[in-house]
């Protein structure tokens, strides 16, 4: 066949192949053309198939910063506010209801735009440090104890006590129960460490070292502790675990001193003598006349003596 289709090229004449090569050249260019024009009307369409998809874009509500809050701040709602982002583009961990962020810390700063996720919050508030062991509507207030007020060192954070306060005077002392099942945050008192250093022979030392132990209190309790120390000495009494009060107690009891006798007796000698002191200086106003003949005497002047 192609023996054949060469006689027929031979047989032509060269006007015949220029218009053969002509309608050939034309015919691919139109092939080529139409294949072009196919593939450009493709590309075209592939924005419009997504466009759609693009319209249709999930949105959804996330807790973002309305203002700078800084490291360790307490988050409150109005440094916050609820918008829309896309759903595909939602950081990892994004809060999407401001319950759960109210009142909880800034782990970071988080700057104002920025959506609030898990990891910029601090859940366990033990990772604050010592603020974080403070119950909620409670205050850390410190009081001064002894090694005897003190529990003798026996109590432990974490522990709960009993408060007393003892108010002594001439008479006596009273004491009574000031706050009952307090929280023991710290003391700076440990048994094994004072009787560590008595085998050491620092047994003085650590009888004269001072405690301070810190409670937890609401703050009327916290008011009322700090006025008591003020007026008396402050006695903690360790709680056994899960104590369960039974029977009645009392809340408060005075002591009359031994001696309380005595120092109302003393000033009644005195009283009863008082009349016979004070008539004596009665005849001292008229008796200067007696000496003047026979005697020199003295007259005592503020802080000066006069002999006449």
């Amino acid at each position: 066949m192609f023996s054949k289709l060469m006689d027929v090229l031979n047989d032509l004449q060269p006007r015949q192949l220029l218009m053969l090569a002509g309608g050939t050249a034309v015919a691919v260019f139109l092939v080529v053309y139409l294949a072009l024009t196919g593939l450009t009307n493709n590309v075209g369409e592939v924005p419009k198939v997504n466009q759609p998809a693009q319209s249709q874009t999930v949105m959804t509500q996330v807790v973002m910063a309305k203002e700078d809050i800084p490291s360790r701040t307490v988050i409150q709602e109005s440094m916050l506010e609820m918008r829309e982002v896309p759903v595909d583009s939602l950081p990892r961990g994004a809060m999407m209801s401001m319950q759960d962020v109210v009142g909880q810390p800034a782990a970071a700063t988080i700057f104002a735009g920025d959506v609030v996720t898990l990891s910029k919050l601090i859940v366990d508030k033990t990772k604050v440090g010592f603020a974080g062991e403070i119950p909620e509507n409670c205050r850390a207030v410190s009081v001064g104890v002894s090694e005897i007020t003190g529990v003798a060192g026996f109590a432990k954070p974490g522990d709960y006590v009993d408060v007393i306060l003892v108010e002594k005077n001439n008479q006596g002392a009273t004491s009574r129960f000031l706050l009952k099942n307090i929280l023991l945050l710290g003391i700076n008192q440990d048994a094994a460490a004072a009787a560590a250093q008595d085998k050491n022979g620092d047994k003085n030392k650590t009888k004269s070292k001072p405690a301070i132990a810190t409670l937890a209190l609401e703050p009327d309790d916290m008011l009322q502790l700090v006025s008591a120390a003020a007026v008396g000495e402050i006695y903690l009494a360790l709680r056994p675990f899960h104590a369960n009060d039974k029977g009645s107690f009392l809340n408060t009891y005075s002591l009359r001193s031994a001696r309380a006798g005595e120092v109302t007796a003393a000033p009644a000698q005195p009283v009863a003598a008082q009349p016979v002191q004070a008539a004596a200086p009665a005849p001292a106003v008229s008796a200067p006349a007696a000496p003047r003949a026979s005697a020199p005497y003295e007259i005592i002047q503020g802080d000066k003596v006069v002999t006449k």
